[in-house]
């Protein structure tokens, strides 16, 4: 019989699994567009201001995507070794609520809240 939580880690693995994806896609792009592939810097000094302004986005979009698959990846190895609702600080569980929303929480709200 299958129980909620099973249902709720079956579920959350499914969401992580498909994000984590949707991350490494976006860091492939990115990093073609850093790489200048598509389109070479221009010789004109105003266009190629622009592409450098648009480079500092990139490389934020780039950071952040880089730290959240890094969450992603430690999530799915805690549902792997079967600590993926516990708190990594106090080891209390995580509420399902918290995780519905944030599949890769890894602190229990009260724990989040004080870090």
């Amino acid at each position: 019989m299958k129980t909620t939580s099973d249902d709720l880690m079956r579920n959350t693995r499914q969401k992580l699994l498909a994000r984590g994806a949707e991350l490494r896609d976006r860091l492939q792009r990115v990093d073609r567009d850093l790489a200048r592939e598509r389109e070479p810097l221009p010789r004109d000094s105003a266009d190629a201001a622009i592409l450098l302004e648009n480079d500092e986005v990139l490389h934020a979009i780039r950071s952040s995507a880089v730290g959240e698959l890094g969450r992603i990846e430690l999530a799915l190895k805690r549902l792997e070794d079967g600590t993926f609702a516990l708190c990594e600080k106090c080891a209390a569980e995580i509420d399902a609520a918290r995780l519905k929303v944030v599949p890769y929480a890894s602190m229990c709200r009260d724990c989040a809240h004080d870090a």
